[in-house]
């Protein structure tokens, strides 16, 4: 059988590579009475030393050793301590490979172990193959069968062996899913398939081309294309148990090989292989599409009451000239009448004198229109788009099947009935319509003397739905998005296994009794605290003035001239480079480039100059043409193949985790923290060309839409994590993300973050999840603290008690808070989704609301430690300034294009932010690395105390040539 890889270089590394840190060594590799007793056996030190040796390594990784293998000092050191020898005389153990191949036999008997052979191979692919069919990636795949091989006391093979045996099983259990779903397609609904990569009549594209097109901006028009490509997918009528039948791991790869394979390249495929990639794509496809239906209702609902607003405010504008005009007739009129009752005139003639009756009647209609109350609410002015609104909402009803839990069944029966008008052409609404869904505001509008609006009926109706989609308390069967909430969680009984193994994945106390009796006593004692600390005037510029809490602002320390002009020397001291040298060079010390693998082999490309210059045309927003113009060695077409082949969200988040890691264990990273602490925030970027219809404006950054890219930076100032978001979205919904779902070795325990980036669903998730969150809020004298009991127990703090904590809310919910907060931990759901659907849920919803109580209890825990320690604002405000001065680094990286997101589709977006974050990232480690070089060389020449080195930045760029030609040096040293 012709030998075949399956992993990358470094993949074999770690594969390859022997335990040799302490907690490691002592897990693996402390010896036994029995052990110990074996190995005294032996005549020689190095005999000894050299058998224990091999010893260990059987014991772990499961492997003998090899001849002339490089064994860590560390591991050699530990065992030679273990059994008395030093650790030199293993050198020695080398001189006679048979006393090498005599100890192994002696070790398999001692550990009952068995030789790899041919059978033990069969057995491992027969044993493998529906591990790989639900999980077909291969780092995975060899730890699986390195692992089984240890159960089972079989010694390991060499690792290309274990390669080759994995890339046949890989082979195997695709054929497996290839028959598994062609299995459940007819004649018919190949032949479809078929006929989906037929061009479409006078068309060059085809079907799928199509339907693989991006959906492009909220609007009608999109939502009834989008509907048709609905309706298309539907007509094909694939089994739904299509998905069922694919593990999720394989249907995600399924789907991407469907959306990016060229047609005639799809066509070139084997029959099995081509049905499957369709039919698990537009399965997909159709989920995503309804998604996108629903967010686009969302957007346009949105769109409608900005516009409806902004009408509104202009007529008010104009309503204050009509105002002035009117109230100046009204005041001559109350002169004529009061000169009429002074001088005894007949008032009439002096109001006649004054303006005509058909002036004064033309005033007071005037004045009678301009005193309807409906004027004053902008839900006035949205009836003139309900045009619009049902160009697209009778298909968007009749093609959806809604769903709705108890708060959602008044707003689902409205729709029903809506339907069925549409169907039927009635135009008056039944009098048995439902009416306990329309809120206070918009009952003015909708109630009339002869009946309800049947306009603002509809309007209050879908703009209700919106809401209640968001919530999650009306779903859609088979989205992605909104599905029902209960799905995103995990079931009740695989929850039940885990108390049952007291296996709960979360950082608390999981009986209810237990943790509200100790935070209540630690709430308690901390409000004694800060009473007497008041009282005592002992706040270090903290006290009580006028029933609020005031708080002078955080001064940072100054840094010392001696710092400044010894960080001058330093960056003086640096050498200019091109960023194309610097990814070069950081990728020759981190292997990045090789987390950019295929979709399809999992293999790293060979084409490193092509894939860097993919990577650094999203990361300098130049996009695949211009690069291919500035950069000589690769043509569009070739970056075009590389970037649909080899980049994507998890490629840059691994490559993404190989800097992080690296910057890690630099000595000089340590002088600006350990890696324990993060912040958070969001950057705006403005959207151009064809991509503005993709976003949302937020006045905060202007009237022009965009996007906001949030970063998560470390205490040693590593952007570990980053994401797209919605312009007009709150940080906090996506504070969670980049601490859960980062893949580096950063083990963060605290979290900053500003005002916009807290709710009270965070602060509970956070402490549920293991975070210490502590974000620094806005007007914080405005902030209220809550207790569990009295608030006269604690009386000079009465004027900041808000209300009680709602103890029987958190215990009657307990269950259901740790059974979502184990969801999230273990990923079945992620932490934004459920968050978004948390903040949405109407005030009825008893888990929302005793979540919000535990996150109400832990952001007064926070807030009396805010106030308390000088120290902890001190850190909040220093993470925060290193989140705030990356974002300048990371504007200037992202210079082309005028700074703007062009992209038309959400995808190209995340890539944006993707290559950015990881482009500023290496700029960080390479900065890092010289600085520290450049520390060196300054302390020949000067004595500098140690800490001053706290004081450096790796944020500057005045260094780096951002610009000109793009040229790939891979064959020199940089």
């Amino acid at each position: 059988m012709p030998r075949r890889t399956v992993l990358s270089s470094s993949q074999r590394a770690v594969f390859e590579a022997l335990p040799s840190v302490p907690d490691l060594l002592t897990r693996y590799y402390v010896l036994d009475e029995d052990e110990l007793a074996l190995i005294s056996k032996c005549r020689r030190p190095h005999n000894r030393l050299g058998f224990a040796l091999q010893l260990c390594l059987i014991k772990f990784p499961g492997r003998a050793l090899r001849p002339e293998e490089e064994i860590p000092d560390s591991l050699v050191e530990f065992i030679a301590e273990q059994i008395g020898e030093e650790s030199e005389v293993f050198s020695g153990y080398a001189d006679r490979d048979q006393t090498r191949r005599e100890h192994l036999k002696t070790l398999i008997k001692f550990f009952r172990l068995s030789r790899f052979g041919d059978s033990h191979y069969r057995e491992m692919v027969r044993w493998l193959t529906p591990i790989a069919v639900d999980n077909p990636k291969s780092a995975f795949l060899v730890g699986a069968i390195l692992n089984e091989l240890r159960r089972r006391k079989i010694l390991h093979p060499a690792l290309s062996v274990v390669e080759r045996l994995v890339a046949q099983v890989k082979i195997q259990a695709d054929r497996k899913v290839y028959n598994e779903v062609n299995g459940l397609l007819s004649d018919r609904h190949q032949a479809d398939l078929e006929f989906w990569l037929n061009p479409r009549g006078e068309k060059s594209q085809s079907r799928l081309s199509w339907i693989r097109q991006p959906a492009g901006r909220p609007s009608p028009t999109n939502v009834i294309l989008i509907m048709g490509k609905l309706a298309a997918i539907r007509q094909l009528d694939l089994p739904s148990e299509v998905l069922g039948a694919v593990p999720t791991i394989r249907r995600k790869q399924l789907s991407q090989e469907g959306n990016r394979i060229a047609v005639h390249n799809l066509r070139m495929l084997n029959e099995q292989r081509r049905y499957t990639i369709m039919a698990v794509c537009l399965l997909e496809i159709q989920r995503s599409l309804m998604d996108e239906v629903v967010n686009m209702h969302d957007r346009i609902i949105g769109s409608l009451m900005r516009r409806s607003q902004r009408k509104q405010a202009a007529q008010l504008q104009d309503d204050a000239k009509n105002i002035k005009t009117t109230v100046n007739v009204f005041s001559k009129l109350g002169r004529a009448l009061i000169k009429a009752r002074e001088e005894h005139l007949d008032p009439w003639e002096v109001i006649e004198a004054e303006l005509s009756w058909d002036d004064f009647r033309a005033t007071v209609e005037a004045a009678e229109n301009l005193s309807q109350p409906q004027r004053f609410d902008y839900l006035h002015y949205i009836d003139t788009s309900f045009n619009q609104i049902r160009r697209y909402a009778p298909a968007m009803l009749e093609h959806f099947d809604f769903r709705a839990s108890s708060g959602g069944r008044d707003v689902l029966t409205a729709i029903d009935i809506i339907r069925d008008m549409n169907k039927t052409g009635k135009r008056k609404l039944p009098d048995q319509a439902p009416t306990s869904f329309i809120p206070k505001r918009w009952q003015p509008f909708i109630f009339e003397d002869d009946g309800m609006n049947r306009r603002y009926y509809e309007l209050c109706a879908l703009s209700e739905l919106r809401n209640r989609l968001r919530s999650g308390d009306v779903w859609v069967p088979g989205s992605r998005q909104f599905e029902d909430f209960n799905e995103y969680l995990m079931g009740p009984s695989a929850f039940r296994q885990l108390q049952d193994s007291h296996e709960v994945p979360v950082a608390v106390e999981t009986d209810c009794a237990r943790y509200i009796s100790e935070r209540k006593e630690l709430l308690g004692s901390q409000l004694e605290e800060f009473q007497r600390l008041l009282r005592s005037n002992d706040l270090d510029t903290v006290c009580l003035k006028n029933g609020r809490l005031s708080m002078q602002p955080y001064r940072g320390n100054s840094v010392p001239d001696e710092a400044k002009q010894f960080g001058q020397r330093v960056y003086a001291k640096l050498p200019r480079i091109k960023i194309t040298d610097l990814l070069i060079e950081v990728d020759q010390w981190t292997g990045f480039a090789e987390q950019f693998t295929h979709l399809r082999t999992g293999q790293p490309s060979q084409d490193k100059e092509s894939l860097l210059s993919v990577i650094l045309s999203d990361g300098i927003n130049l996009g695949l043409t211009r690069m291919a113009e500035a950069s000589s060695g690769a043509s569009y077409k070739q970056l075009s193949w590389v970037s649909d082949w080899y980049v994507r969200s998890e490629c840059y988040s691994r490559g993404l985790a190989e800097i992080t890691n690296y910057h890690h264990i630099i000595p000089l990273a340590g002088q600006w923290g350990d890696g324990s602490t993060s912040s958070s925030d969001g950057q705006h970027f403005p959207l151009g060309s064809v991509g503005r219809g993709l976003g949302d404006v937020n006045a905060r950054y202007g009237r022009d839409p965009g996007v906001i890219f949030y970063t998560h930076i470390s205490d040693q100032y590593t952007p570990f994590h980053s994401q797209l978001i919605n312009a007009t979205a709150r940080d906090a919904t996506y504070v969670l993300d980049g601490l859960l779902y980062h893949e580096s070795n950063l083990n963060i325990e605290e979290h900053y973050t500003d005002t916009a980036g807290f709710t009270d669903h965070v602060f509970a998730l956070c402490h549920l999840l293991g975070f210490r969150f502590a974000p620094r809020i806005r007007n914080i004298g405005d902030v209220k603290l809550y207790t569990f009991g009295s608030a006269r127990r604690w009386a000079d703090l009465e004027p900041l008690i808000g209300s009680k904590i709602k103890q029987k809310d958190i215990e009657n919910q307990w269950e259901e808070i740790l059974r979502l907060a184990s969801s999230i931990r273990l990923g079945t759901v992620t932490a934004s989704l459920i968050i978004r659907k948390l903040a949405s849920y109407p005030r009825q919803n008893k888990l929302a609301l005793a979540i919000r109580e535990l996150g109400r209890l832990e952001r007064t825990l926070f807030l009396l430690d805010w106030v308390k320690k000088p120290e902890l604002r001190s850190r909040v405000q220093a993470g925060l300034n290193k989140g705030e001065s990356r974002n300048a680094l990371a504007r200037a990286v992202f210079f082309n294009r005028l700074g703007e997101v062009r992209d038309r589709s959400f995808e190209s977006q995340c890539y944006r932010t993707s290559g950015l974050n990881l482009v500023v990232a290496a700029i960080i480690l390479w900065n890092t690395v010289y600085l520290e070089k450049a520390v060196e060389k300054v302390r020949e020449e000067m004595d500098v105390p140690e800490e001053f080195q706290s004081y450096l930045s790796p944020l500057g760029w005045e260094h780096i040539n951002l610009t000109g030609d793009y040229i790939w040096n891979l064959g020199q040293n940089p």
